[in-house]
């Protein structure tokens, strides 16, 4: 389907999230032309709020640190872990490669990534949020990309490469039939934002905490600087399964099932109305081909533990833009 609305990059980023953002970035300090375009309109609530030391590295080298210092997001020192009468903290500061990062942070996406996709605007990459792709075709490594926006008006992006960062999203991978059936277990999440008007007083009220209730469910309590706090589910599909009502009702039933959780939790108000994902363990047939590269969640998504996502989406997106330059 053709567009009399056109416009020609070097390369095409589908989606603003930290890999997406990371990847434009370091493309534009190789003086291509970039844009990026973003089926949501931000801010919007996405999970992935934990991060680890090293994509510190990434997030520097794209330009970011200034503007996120400015944030005053929650300091992350490490993680804890609890199971039963077991309680493990890992430390970041104790590690055996001298010079890494002794600490990241702890952060509500929408407003995260808000803050890189607006600076990424600043550095002078066209951003255009509302935009779902439809169809990619290839000629070689050069491509077309179709898009619709939420009032149905179609445009095309002429691209030398792609850099699929779209996440959830998977658009090559839908598109180009990349998909593959993955063999991690059947899986779902619940997940909110509540205030935490108990919150523990120092470190343990501060730090990530993950808690393992019984075989195959787990949950997460990532505490926020402004005194909001993430908390999450990821278990199997019976367990989830056995709380009924509202998304909102369920999530509180399963935190007074939780004895870890239930004082801090159980009477705290909802902030953001929960939300429920599931099957959410996927994968790719290839990563890459003639004129485009998968990142990210976009690529293979497996259950989310000890903070790697947002690591893995910003060393695959930067990666991805040093690859797209050098081609």
């Amino acid at each position: 389907m053709m567009s009399d609305n056109i416009e020609n990059v070097d390369i095409l980023v589908i989606g603003a999230g930290p890999s997406g953002c990371v990847a434009a970035s370091i493309a534009n300090q190789k003086g291509l032309k970039v844009k990026v375009v973003e089926r949501s309109i931000f801010p919007r609530f996405v999970i992935g709020e934990s991060l680890l030391p090293k994509c510190m590295e990434h997030l520097e080298e794209a330009g970011f640190m200034e503007v996120l210092k400015a944030q005053n997001y929650q300091k992350k020192f490490g993680a804890r872990f609890i199971r039963g009468d077991k309680d493990c903290l890992f430390d970041f500061s104790e590690q055996f490669t001298e010079g890494c990062r002794t600490w990241t942070w702890q952060v509500p996406r929408s407003h995260f990534d808000q803050v890189l996709a607006t600076e990424v605007q600043k550095m002078g990459v066209n951003v255009s949020f509302g935009q779902s792709v439809t169809e990619v075709e290839f000629d070689g490594s050069n491509s077309t990309t179709t898009m619709v926006d939420k009032e149905g008006n179609s445009s095309q992006v002429k691209a030398r490469y792609i850099i699929d960062s779209s996440g959830y999203g998977r658009v090559l991978p839908r598109l180009l039939d990349l998909e593959k059936k993955t063999d991690q277990p059947a899986r779902k999440a619940i997940f909110t934002h509540l205030t935490d008007k108990q919150r523990p007083e120092g470190a343990p009220g501060q730090q990530i905490t993950f808690v393992i209730h019984k075989l195959d469910v787990w949950m997460w309590i990532i505490p926020f600087s402004d005194g909001v706090t993430s908390v999450g589910f990821v278990g199997n599909t019976d367990y989830i399964e056995s709380f009924k009502g509202t998304t909102d009702e369920r999530i509180n039933q399963m935190i007074k099932d939780v004895p870890q959780m239930r004082e801090r939790f159980q009477t705290q108000d909802i902030v953001v109305p929960a939300k429920q994902i599931e099957a959410f363990a996927v994968s790719a047939k290839q990563l890459y081909g003639d004129g485009f590269v998968i990142t990210g969640n976009s690529s293979e998504f497996i259950d989310p533990i000890f903070s790697s996502g947002v690591t893995f989406a910003t060393h695959s997106g930067l990666l991805a833009a040093k690859a797209a330059a050098r081609q």
